[in-house]
């Protein structure tokens, strides 16, 4: 049997002679509705695990470039390249088909990693990609399943 107890600024847990307290953290939880845009123009389904596999193979050049990754969405061939410059080691391009539809932005750039960690907590076989601008907040959602939202912001590449 578990025992609980708390007050305004603790919670304690107990079970047998083994004790956990923890802190409560102080202020509002983050408004991160406000950051999730209501419209988009333009929706990627891709499968998951392919475009994951391309992220951890291209991955691999993109830790000597500070793990940026460009993003190439190409409707007329409906199909996504991700792609890594870097100048000391080489350069990589990762092409896979996807459903591609509305006024997509062409090319975009993220952090690799964090496009990795939301990838590997979806667990549906396909997943829907919605986005506006390049510089606007990117959603991930999965096919089936858990509801779930995976929000990931475009890094700006300097021209």
């Amino acid at each position: 049997m578990v025992t609980l107890g708390f007050d305004d600024t603790q919670v304690v847990f107990e079970l047998g002679t083994r004790r956990l307290n923890s802190r409560k953290l102080e202020g509002a939880y983050p408004a991160y509705e406000q950051l999730i845009p209501n419209k988009f123009l333009s929706q990627v389904n891709v499968e998951r695990r392919t475009l994951l596999a391309a992220l951890e193979r291209i991955g691999v050049l993109a830790s000597q470039k500070n793990d940026i990754v460009k993003c190439i969405i190409d409707e007329v061939n409906q199909q996504i390249s991700l792609s890594v410059e870097a100048a000391d080691v080489g350069n990589a391009l990762e092409s896979m088909p996807a459903q591609i539809s509305g006024e997509e932005p062409k090319e975009l750039a993220f952090n690799v990693k964090y496009l990795m960690d939301g990838l590997k907590v979806l667990n549906s076989s396909e997943i829907q990609i919605q986005l506006n601008a390049a510089s606007t907040p990117v959603i991930i959602n999965p096919f089936g399943g858990l509801k779930m939202t995976y929000l990931v912001m475009p890094i700006q590449l300097r021209r």
